[in-house]
């Protein structure tokens, strides 16, 4: 006789199996065995065995073994044979693979079989066996009369393997065996036996028939007959059944193929249809509110025919057809998810009615630059529980997708420009300046939402001071930072001058030399140095601009906090020829006749008052919130800023644009 390596052959296996699938084999082997039978009070009892603890607590013990009796013809000696046998085919016609009996020792330590069958005399007798780990499938057999009145089969899958997750309560193993054998109860032309899930020690038992009757916690909604073609016209007939399931704990709502009257593999709904993501709602005649999930299932010959070796996946591709086959998994997924949409239109749109409100509040509110993409947004393809991250980023993928294909087709045209006189030109030029029109949206509402944070940063806090100097430094231009490390988009030099954007050097309390007697770097703390900008090359005659920010709220300076002085002493440095350029290859060039530009930013205190107009004899402006001149000392155009005068005129700058963009 030739011998298998049991153990080789387990280790083998590379299915998507767990630790019910040999639970569900023995069921389903169960089923077939009363079928055979032909009896009508066919029963199965799936009996729980926990291990035995100490009740030190509440917690409830492990399932260690697994019992599975039924009443059907007992492991007959045709039944036995096949058992014995590599890739049997006795079952073929029902879909035995032969090789599923294999799942047992993959996941428990032992499996012992006691039968009670009929012999050909039609004499009961009992048989005794344990599933070998070697090279024997079948060991220690023993056959014997038996003083039984009937013939039963008893499989019991002993002490689950080390590092096998097992659910404890019974209620969570009865609904998880359940998924896994609903197809046998939605069959029209089959009753199936009573299955009894049980503890071995206590009353406790669970009917499963009565998930479907009695406590009626699954529902047959709709079921539709469909027929799909190949490519040469050939009908492939299918059955696709849906379900409601009223105990849906974590799960979700899926489509499941089926082969041989066994779920087969499983996909969330949603994948394709993404309002199925969430769970459904539904009231009683009791108005008692209940929650479901959708359950698919797809049945078909196509499906029993390639069902794989250990019916965890099909021979067919996952996707797709090919050249071999004329569906694929996700093509039967997809059939199924539109008539599962079809079983439950009004709420799913309902759904998609309220995403695609969510997302149109999202633009409206905080991205109208994105007003011109909304109409071309597939709602189907996006996520139901959607983040404000999730709408921004499908949007920018339509944009981009718009963006590449407009440059494309622009390129064409400028490549063959005897076509461009058609109208195509212009219409690709047009689609070029649409595109262009939202960055410049995006940009002015960056601005808004900029200036909003710019006036709450002047606002008094509870301690009655003002925000820290920093915090406006920063919004303002990054500290530490510099315009060769920081993108003009990073920065928001235009509240102070529009002309400042693109400068040609930025430096923001950072050090701008590596000579010894240069001015040193700030501490952030310290907010009282220097930031200094340039137009055009470095050239004596291009301008330097130097800005000087105070805390707002400050009102306590000394003599010696003059920030006009402090100005004037830091360009004096400068044009002493204390600082280089950021690469050390030449001094700041600026002399006695370079245009320098100096700004306080500050709140107009007394004491700065008192700096601008009896120290430094400053011009106070027409609307009092600043204050302006040139200083022949420093030979420098000095001006005086109020927090609230830059916030106004920067406001009043961009007005336009935010009525444009029905901001204001």
């Amino acid at each position: 006789m030739s011998r298998i390596n049991i153990q080789g052959t387990i280790d083998n296996i590379r299915s998507k199996s767990n630790i019910y699938t040999p639970i569900i084999e023995a069921i389903v082997n169960s089923i077939q065995s009363i079928v055979l039978k032909k009896i009508e009070n066919g029963k199965i009892e799936i009996i729980l065995h926990r291990e035995k603890v100490l009740e030190i607590d509440n917690s409830i013990p492990s399932v260690k073994t697994i019992e599975i009796r039924d009443n059907g013809i007992g492991f007959t000696q045709e039944n036995r044979d096949s058992f014995d046998t590599f890739y049997s085919e006795y079952k073929k016609s029902i879909g035995g693979k032969g090789f599923g009996r294999f799942m047992y020792v993959k996941y428990f330590n032992n499996v012992y079989v006691n039968s009670v069958f009929k012999d050909s005399n039609e004499t009961l007798n009992s048989r005794y066996f344990r599933f070998g780990r070697e090279y024997e499938i079948i060991v220690d057999e023993k056959v014997e009369l038996s003083k039984s009145v009937d013939t039963y089969s008893s499989v019991t899958l002993e002490n689950i393997k080390s590092g096998q997750n097992f659910d404890k309560q019974i209620e969570t193993i009865a609904r998880r065996i359940l998924d896994k054998i609903l197809i046998y109860f939605i069959n029209d032309t089959f009753t199936p036996p009573t299955i009894i899930l049980k503890e071995a020690e206590g009353s406790h038992s669970i009917v499963l028939n009565d998930f479907l009757t009695e406590i009626n916690e699954i529902k047959l909604w709709k079921s539709k007959d469909f027929i799909l073609e190949d490519d040469k016209q050939q009908k492939y007939d299918f059955v696709a059944k849906v379900f409601k399931i009223y105990y849906p704990g974590n799960q979700k709502s899926k489509v499941s193929l089926a082969g041989h009257n066994r779920e087969v593999t499983d996909t969330p709904l949603h994948k394709y249809i993404p309002e199925f993501e969430d769970e459904f709602f539904e009231e009683d005649e009791n108005k008692v509110k209940r929650n479901y999930i959708i359950k698919t299932y797809i049945l078909g010959d196509y499906l029993d025919n390639n069902v794989s070796l250990e019916r965890e996946t099909f021979d067919f591709p996952k996707d797709t057809k090919d050249m071999y086959f004329p569906f694929g998994q996700a093509d039967l997924e997809r059939k199924a998810s539109e008539i599962s949409k079809e079983a439950f239109g009004e709420d799913v749109q309902v759904r998609v009615q309220k995403k695609s409100e969510q997302i149109r509040n999202y633009v409206n509110d905080y991205a109208p630059w994105h007003k011109p993409y909304l109409n071309e947004l597939d709602m189907s393809t996006v996520p139901y529980n959607l983040k404000d991250e999730n709408i921004e980023l499908a949007l920018q993928e339509v944009k981009f997708r718009k963006e590449q294909k407009t440059r494309a087709e622009l390129k064409i045209l400028l490549e063959n420009p005897e076509v461009s006189h058609n109208g195509q030109m212009a219409e690709a030029i047009s689609k070029i300046s649409e595109i262009g029109k939202s960055d410049l949206a995006h940009y002015v509402f960056n601005r808004k939402i900029v200036l909003d944070a710019f006036r709450q940063l002047l606002k008094r806090k509870e301690d009655g001071k003002g925000e820290l100097e920093k915090d406006i430094h920063n919004l303002i231009f990054p500290m530490g930072k510099t315009s060769e490390n920081c993108d003009y988009q990073e920065h928001n030099l235009w509240l102070l001058d529009e002309r400042l954007i693109f400068s040609e050097y930025v430096a923001s309390d950072k050090k701008i030399s590596t000579k010894k007697d240069a001015l040193g770097e700030p501490d952030l703390v310290v907010f009282d140095k220097k930031q200094s900008f340039r137009s055009g090359d470095n050239n004596y005659s291009n301008p330097l601009t130097i800005f000087e920010f105070k805390r707002p709220k400050r009102d306590a300076y000394k003599t010696d906090d003059d920030p006009i002085m402090q100005i004037g002493k830091y360009v004096k440095d400068i044009r002493a020829g204390k600082y280089e350029m950021p690469e050390g290859l030449e001094k700041i060039k600026v002399n006695d006749f370079t245009p320098v530009y100096a700004y306080v930013i500050c709140d107009l205190t007394s004491k700065i008052r008192e700096f601008a107009e009896e120290l430094h004899s400053l011009t106070k402006s027409p609307d009092d919130e600043g204050y302006f001149g040139f200083l022949r000392g420093y030979n420098m155009y000095i001006e005086v800023i109020s927090f609230k005068k830059m916030m106004d005129d920067a406001t009043l700058r961009n007005k336009i644009f935010f009525k444009k963009l029905h901001l204001e």
